[in-house]
């Protein structure tokens, strides 16, 4: 819920669970660096960010032309979130992918029960680049 007075968001979108997961192309003979990319940053960020719940990276999908990854993130909450974008080490993490190892920006969705508004602001702070799921069933825990 967003605050009428401060424009900030209260409410709903603390102290739940965050889902995100994250979908990398990356060009396949390029894939041996991304991985090993991988296991830096997610030492990184066990050591860094006790709001991480889980941080896994799986292959989804082996094409010919792009070998296709997914994270999948699990904040404790929304300062989590914001805390893990605004870091340095994912920060320079995400440039050294964007230095000719990804194919495709990278695709962002986000699992949440927010309202547009809330969606539309908190997507806009973290840079403008989430998705949101349509998610049809479900329940988020607060914790």
């Amino acid at each position: 819920m967003t605050s009428q007075t401060t424009g900030q968001t209260t409410g709903e979108t603390t102290g739940k669970l965050i889902v995100l997961e994250a979908f990398e192309h990356v060009h396949p003979e390029r894939s041996a660096e991304y991985e090993a990319a991988g296991k830096i940053i997610d030492d990184t960020v066990r050591e860094t960010e006790p709001g991480m719940l889980v941080h896994a990276l799986t292959v989804h999908a082996r094409l010919d032309d792009r070998v296709t990854y997914r994270w999948l993130e699990i904040f404790d909450g929304l300062e989590a979130l914001e805390a893990h974008f605004a870091s340095p080490h994912v920060k320079a993490h995400v440039a050294k992918l964007n230095d000719g190892i990804l194919l495709s920006p990278v695709e962002l969705v986000l699992y949440t029960d927010w309202t547009d508004a809330e969606k539309a602001e908190i997507n806009e702070r973290l840079g403008g680049a989430l998705t949101f799921a349509e998610v049809r069933a479900g329940y988020y825990h607060a914790r």
